[in-house]
């Protein structure tokens, strides 16, 4: 059975525009003669007593198909005009389409946002010039972005034979790794150097980088130093934590959210 697809739209009585998502399938009009079952009845043991008759197609009558269209309504979505910065959604003054359930529910009825209408559009007009000059977060996705990336426990993979300075380019590769893609001039680095390899001193300990977001926030990430060549522990990306550089970052490093240590009942 072939299928099409395709989107109608069209106006109604209402005050929206109505969606209708149908799908064609091509059926053929007239029925393959019905084929023996490949279990026959007359089968008993090791013997066959009669071998079933195989039915050839009709090739013409099969090359008969009707189209049957079947409609599947979709509620359009509901135009609003955010007050506040929502997460993945839009900051303060954006005009958006979202679901009309959660527009109405979630975000209209807390006053997050409002119906982007003829009256509210002009109510808001302050706002929604306002643009870039909006005190708040760069981007709907900037928070969600700095509350994944400081959990994160980035592994930054050097030499364990040649000599190496810690860079932005090692960083930005491992955070490429963990799929983060970071430029270099986002990356702000320790000002205490990291030279290698070292791996009594270096190898399975933490320190901070600083990642600037859109030119405006900044959010301190974990990294840990890992020598190629030798094995990470069980638990590289939980407690206990080792900092690469005390003095520095010790305070740092200390108050930022890491996983409990695993427990013997999870091993």
């Amino acid at each position: 059975m072939a299928t099409l697809s395709r989107n109608i739209c069209f106006l109604t009585n209402s005050s929206y525009r109505l969606t209708h998502t149908a799908s064609f399938f091509l059926k053929r009009k007239v029925k393959l003669p019905k084929q023996p079952s490949m279990i026959s009845p007359y089968i008993i043991g090791p013997f066959l007593k009669e071998f079933p008759v195989y039915r050839e197609p009709r090739p013409l009558a099969d090359r008969i198909y009707e189209e049957i269209e079947q409609k599947e309504e979709v509620e359009p979505k509901l135009k609003i005009i955010l007050l506040e910065t929502v997460d993945e959604l839009g900051v303060a003054g954006d005009v958006i389409e979202t679901d009309r359930d959660y527009a109405r529910f979630h975000l209209i009825s807390a006053k997050k946002a409002a119906y982007a209408d003829e009256f509210n559009l002009k109510r808001y007009r302050d706002l929604i010039d306002s643009g870039d000059k909006q005190v708040g977060p760069s981007s709907a996705f900037v928070m969600p972005t700095i509350k994944r990336l400081s959990k994160e426990v980035i592994v930054v993979t050097v030499n364990d034979q040649n000599s190496w300075t810690l860079s932005k380019n090692h960083v930005r590769i491992a955070l490429r790794a963990a799929g983060y893609f970071v430029p270099n001039e986002c990356i702000t680095l320790p000002k205490t150097e990291i030279n290698g390899p070292n791996i009594e001193r270096y190898q399975g300990k933490d320190f901070a980088v600083t990642i600037t977001i859109n030119q405006q926030e900044q959010v301190n990430v974990r990294c840990l130093i890992h020598h190629k060549g030798l094995p990470l522990r069980v638990d590289w990306d939980r407690e206990p934590r080792f900092v690469a550089l005390p003095e520095e970052q010790g305070d740092i490093l200390g108050k930022m959210p890491v996983k409990e240590a695993i427990q013997e009942d999870d091993l």
